[in-house]
């Protein structure tokens, strides 16, 4: 019987191992703390949740006063899936709302196979911003005139679109009109499509071993802009 396995690397910001290396992708620094993880887990035989390090540390303060960013990378459009994603982070990360949640499918390539999928995920992020859990949303990795006409489609706008720094040096001009008309903030990310690629798992865990999701998580104190929390969340499943 397969295991569902829930790795949590902990607030990587503690971990002396991973501070005092500059330069890594994010694959790299996952890969890194996701080892870290797995030796302080080495003595139990039947785990199915690995936990790293304290995760959100507010000092004490007002939860008010902190900005939660997750970033929730799909390799499969599972609604499903993406409602655990959402729902297993809020409890781990022991938050009752997250301010702004991006959701990074696909390959940007305008292909009608990915509007489609975006369109079965979208409305889990729609459902969980109008009760609450999620504060805004936002998508990465999405061609231009898909991004377009999802945001037609969408009852609920997405507020935030990411572009990949390694796959578009200028951003593309119809794009940065169309956001700027409506109101949506455009960023720029350097993470992979896909954050822990099929190599990776298999190193790590076996050939048999399945991703689920990846959820990346940023903690920021707003008043100072003070990063103060980040790490990573993985599920799997391994026979």
């Amino acid at each position: 019987m397969s295991k569902d396995l829930l790795l949590n690397t902990g607030n990587i910001l503690s971990l002396s191992e991973i501070k005092l290396k500059a330069g890594r992708t994010s694959e790299e620094e996952l890969i890194e703390a996701l080892n870290i993880a797995l030796k302080n887990s080495e003595s139990q035989e039947n785990f199915n949740v690995i936990n790293g390090s304290e995760i959100i540390n507010s000092g004490g303060g007002d939860r008010k006063e902190l900005k939660i960013t997750v970033k929730i990378f799909m390799p499969s459009a599972d609604p499903d899936l993406l409602q655990d994603s959402i729902n297993r982070t809020l409890e781990t990360l022991q938050i009752e709302s997250i301010e702004t949640l991006i959701l990074a499918y696909g390959e940007a390539k305008n292909e009608d196979t990915e509007l489609e999928s975006l369109k079965k995920l979208w409305p889990i992020l729609e459902e969980n911003e109008a009760c609450g859990k999620l504060l805004s949303v936002g998508l990465s990795n999405v061609d231009t005139d898909v991004f377009m006409k999802l945001y037609e489609w969408a009852i609920i706008k997405p507020t935030v679109v990411q572009i990949s720094l390694a796959t578009c040096c200028v951003v593309p001009p119809n794009l940065q009109t169309f956001t700027q008309q409506h109101d949506i903030q455009l960023l720029t990310h350097n993470d992979p499509y896909q954050v822990l690629s099929e190599k990776s798992l298999t190193e790590l865990f076996g050939d048999k071993a399945v991703s689920k999701w990846v959820a990346k998580y940023q903690v920021h104190v707003k008043c100072r802009g003070v990063l103060s929390s980040k790490g990573y969340l993985v599920n799997l499943e391994n026979p």
